[in-house]
């Protein structure tokens, strides 16, 4: 045969079945030839053998751990002969789309999914869902996973968040935007409807026995619940103790076990007092003190309201500038520590409220 009569055969066999070549960009599908720990060998007929390499084979739902030889496959062209002479395939291009639609009906649903902590900075924990990658803002934490550090320390904070990383979140989707790339989660949301219900079954007089988890300038947070779930309230520094305290951290510290009542429950939010549970040394020893009695006392503090002065227990008193004002001098050597003797001039103890003047 000659070789123009080879030609025109071949010319004939293609025009009868035409070899379509793939472009870079278009999404092509074969049969799965092997499956390597990092590549996948893809039959592609007539036009040779396709290959997915490396981070090429994350398609964002794990196909590839379900597929097995023989199976049918899709994924993008990405080069066309590559230096081993295989068309090289991308399955993380050909599902691209669905990976965003699916991050997308995830935040509509509020649907939570669990995510494994990759990595943290000082702003908060670095995930990934359906192999794109994201974040979870310290302020999106659950109570108790979030950093409650004195003084707010960066470096602290950033150790407490990297003790995270390796463990897995449940969390739900609050922003994406394929354009921007970003997708932004929350622990806090994942969790709002279990913890919304736990938070109302409690109302305003019930008792609970809980943990100290955190101690801040406004007051002590604490742990508490039952059958293995948890929820968080706080006790205010005013509901710390009958007595005036001007640091919570003196009284608490995490890990502290503690018994409070519950005396608000609104906005998602349960609020605490220890006091309560306390005796109100104003309904005891208040009583027994009465206007021009005098007095041993200590000076514990100045403000712009005047001299406070520790009497017993936990009463203290107030001298007012008012009084001081009449005659100052008298009042320059009350310093922090000076014991005294201090007379009487008005008792309240509804109001917790007693003034003084020097003896």
């Amino acid at each position: 045969m000659s070789q123009i009569q080879e030609s025109h055969i071949m010319d004939e066999l293609l025009k009868e079945y035409p070899v379509i070549v793939p472009q870079v960009g278009e999404d092509i599908t074969g049969t799965v030839l092997e499956i390597g720990t990092s590549n996948l060998f893809v039959d592609l007929g007539s036009i040779g053998t396709g290959i997915v390499l490396g981070e090429e084979l994350n398609d964002g739902f794990e196909t590839v751990k379900k597929l097995s030889v023989g199976d049918e496959v899709t994924a993008t062209v990405i080069e066309l002969n590559n230096e081993d002479g295989y068309i090289e395939l991308s399955m993380r291009a050909a599902a691209e789309d669905a990976v965003w639609e699916d991050l997308y009906a995830k935040k509509d649903a509020e649907e939570p999914v669990e995510v494994k902590i990759m990595d943290a900075n000082k702003g908060g924990l670095l995930i990934k869902i359906n192999g794109i990658g994201g974040f979870l803002p310290v302020s999106q934490l659950a109570y108790d996973h979030y950093p409650r550090i004195d003084g707010g320390d960066k470096q602290r904070i950033l150790s407490r968040l990297q003790e995270y990383v390796g463990e897995t979140f449940r969390v739900s989707v609050i922003t994406v935007d394929r354009e921007e790339h970003k997708l932004i989660v929350s622990e806090k949301v994942a969790r709002k409807s279990e913890e919304l219900t736990l938070i109302n079954s409690y109302q305003r007089g019930d008792l609970v026995d809980g943990e100290v988890t955190g101690v801040v300038d406004f007051g002590v947070f604490i742990k508490f619940g039952n059958d293995g779930r948890k929820i968080e309230g706080l006790v205010h520094i005013s509901e710390l103790s009958w007595q005036l305290v001007e640091n919570p951290r003196d009284l608490y510290k995490e890990g502290d076990k503690v018994k409070a009542q519950v005396i608000d429950v609104s906005n998602g939010k349960i609020s605490l007092s220890i006091k309560n549970l306390l005796e109100d040394p104003w309904q005891t020893i208040a009583k027994n003190l009465s206007p021009d009695a005098v007095v041993d006392g200590t000076v514990v503090k100045t403000n712009h309201f005047g001299i406070f002065v520790q009497l017993e227990g936990e009463i203290r008193g107030l001298i007012h500038n008012s009084e001081i004002d009449k005659d100052r001098a008298r009042y320059v050597a009350l310093k922090e520590g000076v014991q005294d003797k201090f007379k009487i001039l008005s008792v309240e103890p509804d109001n917790h409220r007693i003034s003084l003047a020097l003896a």
